[in-house]
């Protein structure tokens, strides 16, 4: 990314539809008293009220697990690997493809969205093993492609956990981690879970250690690979980060985003004070959403040299909702987006 590239604190007023849906989120959310099967199913009926599957999309196999190609690499062209959220146990890759899809077209990105194994059917490291496969399948098929690894939730977690290991196997680095709320902590014990608990519309700690010790099995949940904001973050890609001021994993993602700069790497930091868990999922819906991952293919394009729509003279992508105002940089780093709930 642009070395001058800032951190942007959005403090916009929330939309109406951002309020719409803030108010129906307790109710739409996969429930927490479900099993594991049925909140999987539940997760897939609500991406189903997105938006079917792109025509273009073929599904393969990547290891042990398989992929969705929304677009097929090309040269010439980067390759978007997008890891889903959903606590390493639900969500998918079907989840997913209206997320995946709109970032990698804003970033003139050919995409695969990984159909990781999940807990606990396949506790850590089958999630872990799946994304350095799918790597494995991009450096193959594309190996002369700038590669992004994209993740929201836990697959931001496991996008980082994949570049240290990449890092630490002296293997070729992505060029750019883009990480959309973060899950970094599996011990969830920094205090933004004691400070936004009430705020946050989407998680309760507890249900992420629940499901945490599915996906871990035995191993232990402060394990780098599993809680890779406890290891060593030096020698990492670009690392972009956005997160809302109104979910318990808020410190998940400062902290994440602060240990990259003590190592001495590069990471900036989009923070929505007013927006929840993964917004940007929302976003056929929520203009907060496709604002944010604007934003997000701006960087890609500016670290893969893809040239903007406009300049490219190619169709210029859905853009910002007019309700929106244009993002600010932020007054100083990282740790100086507010930690408590917001005014």
């Amino acid at each position: 990314m642009p070395a001058n590239d800032p951190d942007l604190v959005v403090s916009d007023r929330p939309s109406a539809k951002a309020a719409l849906v803030r108010a129906m989120l307790p109710r739409a959310a996969p429930g927490r008293a479900g099993t594991v099967p049925q909140r999987r199913a539940a997760y897939e009926r609500a991406a189903e009220a997105f938006a079917a599957a792109p025509a273009e999309a073929e599904t393969s196999p990547i290891g042990a697990a398989s992929g969705t190609w929304i677009r097929p690499p090309a040269a010439g062209r980067p390759v978007l690997l997008y890891l889903h959220g959903g606590f390493y146990c639900i969500g998918s890759a079907r989840t997913h493809l209206h997320l995946a899809g709109l970032l990698a077209d804003l970033a003139g990105a050919a995409c695969l969205v990984l159909d990781y194994r999940r807990g606990p059917e396949h506790p850590f490291p089958a999630a872990l093993d799946d994304a350095l496969a799918a790597m494995e399948t991009i450096r193959a098929v594309a190996p002369l492609s700038p590669v992004v690894i994209a993740g929201d939730s836990a697959g931001g977690g496991l996008a980082v956990s994949v570049a240290t290991r990449l890092r630490d196997d002296g293997a070729r680095a992505p060029d750019l981690l883009v990480l959309l709320s973060p899950w970094t902590d599996l011990t969830c014990s920094f205090r933004s879970h004691r400070e936004l608990a009430a705020v946050d519309p989407v998680l309760a700690t507890e249900d992420l250690l629940a499901m945490a010790a599915r996906y871990a099995g035995d191993a232990d949940p402060r394990r780098p690979e599993l809680s890779p904001v406890f290891g060593d973050l030096a020698g990492l890609p670009p690392v972009l980060v956005q997160v809302g001021g109104q979910e318990v994993l808020l410190d998940d993602a400062l902290m994440l985003v602060e240990g990259i700069r003590a190592a001495g790497g590069r990471a900036i930091v989009h923070h929505w004070p007013h927006m929840f868990h993964v917004w940007q999922w929302y976003h056929p819906v929520l203009p907060e959403g496709v604002r944010a991952l604007h934003d997000a293919g701006r960087v890609i394009r500016a670290v893969t040299a893809v040239p903007s729509p406009a300049t490219a003279g190619a169709d210029t992508p859905p853009g910002r909702n007019d309700g929106c105002a244009a993002s600010t940089p932020a007054p100083g780093t990282a740790s100086s987006a507010p930690n408590g709930p917001p005014g």
